[in-house]
């Protein structure tokens, strides 16, 4: 299996995540502030600051910068993917540079033209709701993230939308198999039910986060308060971080969809990876801060983690 920059690029976000949070998970009292400061941020930020980390430091506001561009660059390349596939044109010589710099040297088509631009309609959905919820639901406090993991956005969702694209049909070699063209009798019963699995998560995260802003309003909707308070109400009963649970349930119901991609498992350990490290912190923090804390809570997968 040849080893792609796009590849390169998951695998070295996975190990660094993997590798810095196994560190804080069991050492995070010996290492050095820099790293933890760099590392946590928001309700688990480490608070002893350090003049090697501040200068590069953002306000955690900012996050909602890279949905903007993730409802963007997604909505562009699906309506590219609807030409392809409907209209049987040809992508632009821009796209198709970039897809030959991210991906193999010959790039061929491993799933269908429908399930493709399932993915993408539905990894667009979430984009577009991400911008919502980040500019007209969620109430971000005055705490800072460090640059890098400004920049980890923008990369996670670039990386992911070329990544439904780099071997679907049309945009990579087609074969008899797969066809740059849209049909029904090509989504499989996986397909269907992968799309099922995601719009459910899709469904539960925007609820958690409705009750995560809530715990800073008022009835009318005006912020009245920036503290953390515990959550409850839908799955945050079972899992402390019912959001991050639900982002990897939506990459994993792609995955299925996308059953056969040779890039995309990348990217589904590597949200993973991610989800699973920001919500270990987020459960303990939780336990730490509340004494009456639910012992039913997980923190990552409800009953199990």
């Amino acid at each position: 299996m040849e080893l792609t920059i796009l590849k390169l690029i998951f695998m070295l976000m996975t190990f660094f995540i993997m590798f810095v949070g196994g560190l804080i998970n069991s050492l995070e009292k010996h290492l050095p502030d820099f790293i933890l400061q760099s590392f946590k941020y928001g309700k688990f930020a480490h608070h002893v600051s350090s003049p090697l980390v501040k200068p590069i430091e953002i306000p955690k506001r900012w996050f909602r910068h890279f949905y903007v561009f993730a409802a963007l660059f997604s909505s562009i390349a699906l309506a590219i993917s609807f030409n392809v596939f409907v209209f049987a044109r040809p992508i632009p010589s821009w796209l198709s540079f970039l897809l030959d710099f991210l991906g193999p040297n010959s790039r061929n088509a491993t799933v269908t033209a429908s399930s493709s631009l399932l993915a993408l309609f539905l990894l667009t959905m979430q984009s577009w709701r991400r911008f919502y919820e980040t500019h007209y639901i969620s109430v971000f406090s005055d705490t800072n993230i460090n640059l890098s993991h400004y920049l980890v956005g923008y990369m996670h969702y670039f990386g992911a939308i070329c990544a439904i694209l780099i071997e679907a049909p049309g945009f990579a070699t087609p074969s008899f198999d797969y066809r740059a063209s849209l049909s029904l009798s090509d989504l499989s019963v996986g397909s269907i039910a992968g799309a099922l699995i995601f719009l459910w998560a899709w469904h539960h995260q925007f609820k958690a986060a409705i009750i995560l802003s809530k715990l800073r309003k008022d009835k009318k909707g005006a912020v009245v308060s920036y503290e953390h308070k515990m959550p409850k109400g839908d799955l945050f009963e079972v899992v402390s971080s019912p959001h991050f649970f639900c982002e990897m349930v939506m990459y994993l119901a792609l995955t299925i969809i996308l059953w056969g991609h040779c890039t995309w498992p990348y990217v589904f350990f590597w949200v993973l990876c991610n989800q699973l490290e920001t919500a270990l912190l987020n459960h303990w923090w939780y336990k730490s801060k509340f004494d009456d804390y639910p012992k039913q809570r997980k923190a990552y997968i409800p009953y199990i983690l």
